[in-house]
């Protein structure tokens, strides 16, 4: 639990740091070394790790029904917002905290053995939704026209997918490299936290009733659909429950730095990270305890 109080820690800091004398655009300096740094080097690192069989297949195959229904309920529900407020949603939406802040929370609720099952949702999972669904959603919303051509360019050379790319070739990283990629890679929790705690906004205005209904919809209905599957189609045990609470884990940081990045409704994208994961402390836990009596 020492690294959940240190990521809010890292997101109070954030926020305070508006009150000093930062340019506007600090956090979309940390943004752009998160996505075209820090994020590859954990793809390079975390990929080669992973070695399939049936087990695996769960975790890895819920991440993109919740894809899914998270892109009708955008679709559906949130028809009449802006473009730049629908592309956050699309992003922060979907995309759960899964490694980070998931990884924690699963060995506190559910123990060390869940971890690897965890990491399975987030690399299969979050990571690639991320570099191909993430990049195209930044492709397909930052130009007036953009066409097949222009997508498909933006996505092959989007860093994190270039990186997935070139792991899943050349499997782990020489031995001489991994410290530095180690190195760049513990740089995402601090850096993207003091992105979004600088990027948030305590006050939604005009945009509170989008907020707490996507904020709903991402940490409740969401997780709900899922329990439901695993409920009626009668999975049960460590795998499913690991499935269960990372997609109940709150937005991805990364995912809220990308569409901040992209200047897709910043303030909302902020605050549903931000409170996404003050909330999280109390909802992962409360949907462990259902799967558990109602198993």
């Amino acid at each position: 639990m020492e690294q959940i109080i240190f990521i809010i820690f890292l997101l109070v800091v954030g926020y305070c740091l508006k009150f000093f004398d930062f340019q506007q655009n600090f956090a979309q300096g940390l943004n752009l070394f998160i996505i075209y740094i820090t994020i590859p080097a954990t793809v390079l690192l975390q990929v080669p790790k992973i070695h399939f069989d049936t087990t695996f297949l769960l975790p890895a195959v819920i991440p993109y029904v919740v894809l899914i229904v998270s892109i009708l309920i955008v679709r559906i529900f949130f028809k009449n917002e802006s473009d730049n407020t629908k592309a956050a949603l699309y992003l922060v939406i979907p995309l759960c905290n899964t490694s980070f802040f998931g990884f924690p929370m699963l060995e506190a609720l559910v123990g060390t053995e869940a971890i690897r099952y965890g990491v399975v949702y987030d690399l299969f999972g979050s990571f690639v939704i991320l570099t191909l669904y993430g990049g195209f959603i930044v492709a397909y919303f930052s130009g007036d026209v953009v066409n097949r051509k222009t997508v498909t360019k933006r996505i092959l050379v989007f860093p994190p997918f270039v990186a997935l790319f070139v792991s899943l070739i050349i499997g782990e990283l020489p031995s001489v490299t991994i410290p530095y990629a180690e190195t760049l890679s513990k740089t995402l929790v601090p850096l993207a936290m003091i992105s979004v705690g600088f990027s948030l906004q305590l006050r939604l205005a005009e945009e509170k009733v989008v907020f707490f209904k996507a904020l709903f919809v991402k940490m409740f209905v969401l997780p709900s659909i899922v329990f439901a599957i695993l409920y009626f189609m009668e999975f049960r045990g460590i795998i499913a429950l690991t499935t269960l609470l990372e997609s109940a884990m709150p937005s991805m940081i990364t995912a809220g730095a990308l569409a901040i990045n992209a200047g897709f409704a910043p303030r909302l994208t902020a605050a549903l990270v931000g409170y996404g994961i003050l909330l999280a402390l109390l909802s992962v836990s409360m949907f462990k305890h259902l799967f558990v009596y109602f198993t």
